[in-house]
């Protein structure tokens, strides 16, 4: 379940930034805020609060409105099982950028050797200088959704930390794997 809400929050984020472009901004500041902000909101309604409500009781009446999911308080059946979700999806949060920076890697290295056949920077197929650039200096650093993703840790771990206090450790880590990354 962990891995199909990560998995679930990368699409809902390349949609908030794709949404954020299409309707653009007049400035790149303002568009930058835009992004963070709405891809927070979808990550953490999709992360926290979306697994909260599900299963949650919040109907004490007969009739059934959706709102009657199998738990009405957070004991200990809450935390057997959506309290290990949020661990076990926070613990993947933690090496997702790991992840994400091989796969980034991995693409610049296919596509420089399929611009020379050899790192050699110096040999190259390219006619221009953009083009050369282009494939050596790799795709435009966004730095909007990690921003998003840092208030993400934060808001989930003290939403739920105190209830599962291995949260914070697993921020910690997630921290300084982003800190190290960067």
């Amino acid at each position: 379940m962990s891995y199909i809400i990560v998995g679930l929050n990368y699409f809902l984020r390349e949609a908030c930034i794709a949404l954020i472009n299409w309707v653009g901004y007049r400035t790149e500041t303002e568009r930058l805020e835009k992004t963070v902000m709405l891809t927070f909101y979808v990550v953490f309604l999709n992360t926290g609060i979306l697994l909260l409500m599900v299963n949650a009781n919040m109907m004490k009446q007969p009739i059934s409105l959706g709102l009657d999911g199998p738990m009405s308080d957070f004991n200990s059946d809450w935390f057997r099982i959506t309290g290990n979700t949020i661990r076990s999806t926070m613990v993947f949060n933690a090496y997702y950028p790991i992840l994400e920076f091989v796969g980034f890697f991995a693409m610049r290295l296919a596509y420089r050797l399929m611009d020379s056949c050899t790192l050699n920077k110096y040999e190259t197929k390219t006619k221009s200088i953009q083009a050369y650039l282009d494939i050596r200096c790799g795709p435009a650093y966004l730095m909007h959704f990690k921003y998003s993703s840092i208030l993400n840790i934060v808001f989930i771990t003290f939403m739920f930390g105190f209830g599962i206090p291995e949260l914070f450790p697993i921020a910690a880590i997630s921290f300084l794997i982003i800190y190290l990354l960067e």
